[in-house]
């Protein structure tokens, strides 16, 4: 078999890319689920007291746009949408323009909850090596060392708790 001695390239104009831009900006977002759950809202405070809200911002606020659906609204990402040292276990080595081997930007877990819904058998992490939301939690390093040893050290409930939260994204 040949390969074709060129490469083809899809040339889009300004107003296709405008009309993509404005499809994704305009995607809704999943509902929470659960929210009266009592085992939901002790995992919400599990997940706080073990810091993770510190990166995994629950609130955001949107900035001015055009497109005033979109504009000035309060979000629910739980994404500080920022570069954090994750430690050498998720380390690729690989620096990326101003991110060092071992930074990865804040991963928005709204929606997560559905992963395995959308995409069953789907992994977690940028790079889809953890099999669960647990291994997920207890990939991290770094700066969320700590916010990992207090999932691990968790009672058998409470890491159950906490994972249902994330679910309820």
């Amino acid at each position: 078999m040949s390969l074709p001695s060129q490469q083809r390239w899809v040339v889009f104009d300004k107003q296709t890319l405008e009309n993509n831009v404005f499809y994704v900006q305009t995607l809704g977002v999943p509902a929470r689920t659960l929210l009266d759950d009592p085992q939901v809202k002790q995992g919400e405070k599990l997940f706080s007291g073990a810091n993770c809200a510190a990166c995994h911002i629950a609130e955001l606020r949107t900035g001015d746009d055009k497109v005033n659906a979109i504009a000035n609204q309060t979000i629910h990402p739980y994404t500080d949408l920022l570069l954090h040292d994750m430690g050498t276990g998720l380390a690729d080595n690989r620096p990326d323009f101003k991110a060092s081997g071992t930074e990865w930007r804040t991963s928005a877990l709204w929606g997560i909850g559905l992963t395995q819904t959308v995409l069953p058998y789907s992994g977690y992490l940028h790079d889809g090596r953890a099999r669960t939301l647990e291994e997920a939690i207890l990939w991290h390093g770094g700066e969320a060392e700590s916010s990992k040893e207090e999932f691990r050290t968790m009672s058998k409930g409470d890491r159950a708790a906490l994972v249902r939260f994330l679910n309820s994204l």
